[in-house]
């Protein structure tokens, strides 16, 4: 991610789903309390921006706990919630017409904020993101920001990995939970023998690509319609028998 760096006073055009800075954009909402977070220097801001931190991460907790934005847990004070008067940030506000098409005339209705600090603009950027379902999450792999938008799952970020080349925590994370499913469960520990065994095969030329890509799918669906059988099934002995079926199933060619 990178975001321009801010002058002020700072004039903000804040539409529905995103926002311009001047004839700068669109951007995404929460966009620049991320950027901020992960350390770019997006605008002068006093002392090390460390208590300026503390207080969005306050206001991401207090407000946006319901997206699970996982930020470091602390104890929330009951006044945040009662008299948010007390954070209130000054600026001016009007409405706006602004124009998204050059030499269109098109464009939309925006509110236009005018703002004499970063510290402000940041408070209202990210309260108007939590509105919308937005806010920066902190990568359960490495720790660092990145931008959660509405309905996003990720828990991890698309930066490389600690200890990775190429690997992106997203990509490192998905492949440890595909591991430690060929460890707990015996239905993946098949699947994966076999698939190494055909895939020898097709690598040596003893089976087309066509062929190999046909047994996958059909193992792949073995695999999973045998997972969903021994979930319903507490029976020791039909359990051994359904992990068997899949043996000879995937072994069959």
């Amino acid at each position: 991610m990178s975001f321009p760096k801010l002058t002020f006073p700072l004039t903000v055009d804040f539409g529905d789903t995103e926002y311009w800075i001047r004839e700068q954009g669109p951007f995404k909402y929460s966009a620049a309390v991320t950027a901020f977070f992960i350390g770019e220097d997006i605008g002068a801001v006093s002392n090390d921006g460390i208590s300026l931190m503390h207080e969005l991460e306050h206001q991401l907790q207090t407000f946006g706990s319901h997206l699970q934005p996982y930020v470091r847990e602390r104890v929330i004070d009951a006044d945040s919630f009662f008299y948010p008067e007390m954070q209130s940030v000054n600026n001016s506000i009007c409405f706006a017409f602004h124009v998204t098409g050059s030499g269109s005339g098109t464009g939309v209705m925006t509110e236009r904020y005018t703002f004499s600090s970063l510290h402000d603009f940041l408070y209202v950027e990210l309260g108007k993101a939590i509105l919308r379902g937005n806010a920066p999450r902190q990568c359960r792999l490495c720790g660092r920001w990145f931008l959660h938008e509405q309905g996003d799952r990720a828990m991890y970020c698309e930066r490389i990995a600690p200890g990775e080349e190429s690997k992106t925590c997203r990509e490192a994370r998905a492949r440890a939970v595909f591991e430690k499913k060929i460890q707990d469960e015996d239905t993946w520990k098949i699947y994966k023998r076999a698939y190494k065994k055909y895939y020898a095969r097709y690598m040596k030329g003893n089976m087309s690509e066509t062929e190999f890509k046909a047994w996958a799918a059909q193992a792949a669906a073995y695999r999973d319609a045998a997972i969903e059988q021994i979930k319903s099934s507490v029976d020791a002995v039909m359990k051994a028998y359904m992990i068997n079926q899949l043996r000879e199933k995937l072994n069959r060619q």
